[in-house]
């Protein structure tokens, strides 16, 4: 595996490749964007092209291209690995049909479990009744296929019955979310069901039944899950729609239905059409609107935001007018401009969603994209509409509510305009309306101070100002080993065994494995990748992005000078023993106390002559 990747980082630049998902500036030889992992004003990602490297010096977050796709992409590493190895042209030699059944099993029984559900809608039960309903929903047969809506059977194993069948395992299917797990009790009588395959009992039984399966995909167009609703004349008192639960491949608030076939066209045109529903996105993609994706339930997570923000910065929102849908829209809008996304809100005065609209006139759909409206202009509009301007309590509430949104505005400038705006259209003193931003803003800020500092107060699970020092001193030696090869073998020879660094696992690699890997810090990450140790390859990222660069005043990225490497490794290597010393120290004065408490004359004369040893050790060292 280690030349594939090393051939794959040979074809592709790592500007090239991020350049796919961000737009990079070059700053002096290297380049720099905004990080799509957190929101920021400033750019502070830096990709440097010499090393292939890229680091955010806001978040933290770096590495090189498998970690970024990785990152940005949700996918595991052989994923990744896959991914751009067909972007190189690279062959992987490691991957047999064999080894990659055995290791996607569960892709492989939705994949198949999807095509189960379109056999019965076209040539099953389904190919009379559902057939009929989804063009009498106006849609083409061809859509149907794009998009690969099916049928769910009546009857409670017809899914369970193929997949078994198929030689797929019970508990294995359960892990798709395709099934329902009975405890205590077993089906009736499998020759009742309206079943094609004889099965054994079981606990497990389907979990979508005499329902339409619109199939969930990932970026990639890999099925990860279901949106199943009711079939038309079927089990009304059971919930519209049915949904794939949490598993491993299907996360609800990362889920954008129709990503993967929308995500290109959402960059050429840079905006994306964002409905409520399923429906709406074919019937919106089939009149041409092709950069169109639903949110998987009715407002918007801070986790999809992400994911469209690779795309575009551009919103057009287009959700129910219902009380649901205002309420979806209103949480959707903060969460983009608290993001700095840009906003606009689709409405048609006929109360329809985009489905029943694109189906009636495919033009009406579009001229109302053409219409959208700015997203504060229509929470002002919305508000004027809702309230008397003209008496007090009418004012206040207008005030009250269109200041809620305007709180949520990143952009200062945008902030200043809405505040004017509002002032004139109330006829109320703009000092006013100011005063009552500013508190919304410090509530908004203050907790966002505190996420953040939850975050950053993080590494490993650990509290920075809780780490002890000789942890912190000991990412330094790290960070120096891995910029320069002088100290790392200078510490492999001669410091090693005095520093005892056994517990800490990478620097126990360094020191290990230096030797065997040249030194050298791509193939260092190489070999933690091939080990499976990932927490260490993402803890060697950070700490040699930390050693080597640095930020400048111009935010642009410069390396770090040092003058003498090994002098600073000696004063490193000092500050770790003299930490260790004091270690020992605290367990002395422990011991002393206690043998002092037991009157233990030779232990106390023992103890505090090595305390003094001990102290003046430390202070010979501190010379």
């Amino acid at each position: 595996m280690g030349s594939e990747i090393e051939d794959i980082k040979g074809k592709l630049n790592i500007v090239d490749v991020l350049g796919e998902y961000l737009r990079l500036d070059k700053a002096g030889s290297n380049w720099r964007a905004l990080c799509p992992f957190h929101n920021e004003k400033s750019p502070s990602f830096m990709v440097n092209e010499e090393r292939q490297m890229w680091k955010c010096f806001g978040c933290g977050k770096g590495g090189d291209i498998f970690s970024f796709v990785m990152e940005i992409e949700g996918l595991e590493f052989r994923e990744a690995l896959k991914t751009l190895a067909e972007k190189a042209g690279v062959k992987l030699q490691g991957y047999s049909p064999q080894k990659t059944k055995e290791k996607n099993r569960i892709g492989e029984i939705l994949e198949l479990a999807t095509k189960f559900y379109e056999v019965q809608l076209w040539k099953g039960e389904g190919k009379e009744k559902i057939l009929s309903y989804l063009r009498e929903r106006g849609l083409k047969d061809e859509t149907i296929k794009e998009f690969r809506l099916g049928y769910a059977p009546r009857g409670w194993r017809n899914a369970l019955s193929f997949l078994l069948k198929r030689g797929y395992k019970a508990d294995e299917i359960m892990r798709t979310g395709l099934l329902v797990q009975k405890a205590g009790a077993q089906i009736q009588n499998p020759k009742s069901q309206n079943t094609q395959y004889k099965i054994p009992d079981t606990n497990y039984y389907d979990r979508f039944r005499d329902r339409i399966m619109f199939p969930i995909a990932d970026y990639s167009g890999r099925v990860v899950g279901y949106s199943a609703r009711v079939a038309p004349g079927g089990d009304e008192s059971q919930a519209k729609y049915v949904n794939t639960p949490e598993t491993e491949m299907y996360h609800k608030s990362k889920i954008l239905y129709g990503i993967d076939k929308a995500r290109m066209e959402i960059k050429k045109r840079d905006w994306v059409l964002l409905v409520e529903g399923n429906m709406d996105v074919i019937a919106a993609s089939q009149a041409g609107i092709k950069n169109v994706i639903a949110v998987s339930g009715t407002a918007l997570t801070e986790e999809q935001i992400n994911i469209i923000k690779r795309y575009t910065k551009n919103i057009k929102m287009f959700f129910d007018m219902d009380s649901a849908g205002q309420l979806a829209t209103r949480k959707s809008i903060k969460l983009c401009f608290a993001a700095e996304m840009n906003v606009k809100i689709v409405e048609l005065s006929a109360g329809k969603d985009a489905a029943d609209i694109a189906r009636e006139d495919p033009r009406k759909l579009l001229q109302a994209i053409r219409d959208s409206k700015g997203a504060m202009e229509y929470v002002l509009l919305k508000a004027f509409s809702r309230f008397d301007k003209s008496e007090a309590e009418g004012k206040k509430k207008i005030a009250a509510d269109v200041l809620d949104m305007i709180a949520s505005v990143e952009n200062e400038v945008e902030k200043s305009y809405w505040i004017k705006k509002l002032s004139q259209d109330l006829e109320i003193n703009e000092t006013a309306l100011t005063d009552a931003l500013k508190k919304a803003n410090l509530r908004n800020r203050t907790r966002r101070n505190e996420s953040a500092e939850e975050i950053a107060g993080s590494s490993d699970g650990k509290n920075y100002a809780n780490r002890k020092k000789i942890e912190i001193l000991a990412d330094e030696i790290i960070g120096l080993m891995l910029s320069f090869q002088s100290v790392w073998k200078r510490v492999v020879e001669k410091e090693a065994a005095a520093l005892a660094f056994s517990k800490d696992s990478l620097l126990n690699v360094l020191v290990k494995d230096g030797q065997s890997l040249d030194f050298d810090f791509e193939k260092l990450e190489d070999f933690l990748r091939k080990e499976g140790k990932e927490e260490d390859k993402t803890r060697a990222e950070k700490l040699y992005f930390e050693k080597k660069y640095r930020l400048d005043l111009n935010n642009s990225l410069e390396e770090v000078f040092v003058e003498n490497p090994l002098l600073e490794l000696e004063q490193i290597v000092k500050g770790i023993e003299i930490e260790m010393k004091r270690e020992k120290l605290l367990k002395i004065t422990t011991d002393l106390k206690m043998a002092e408490e037991k009157k233990d004359l030779k232990a106390v004369g023992f103890l505090r002559s090595e305390f003094k040893k001990i102290s003046d050790e430390i202070f010979n060292l501190g010379q």
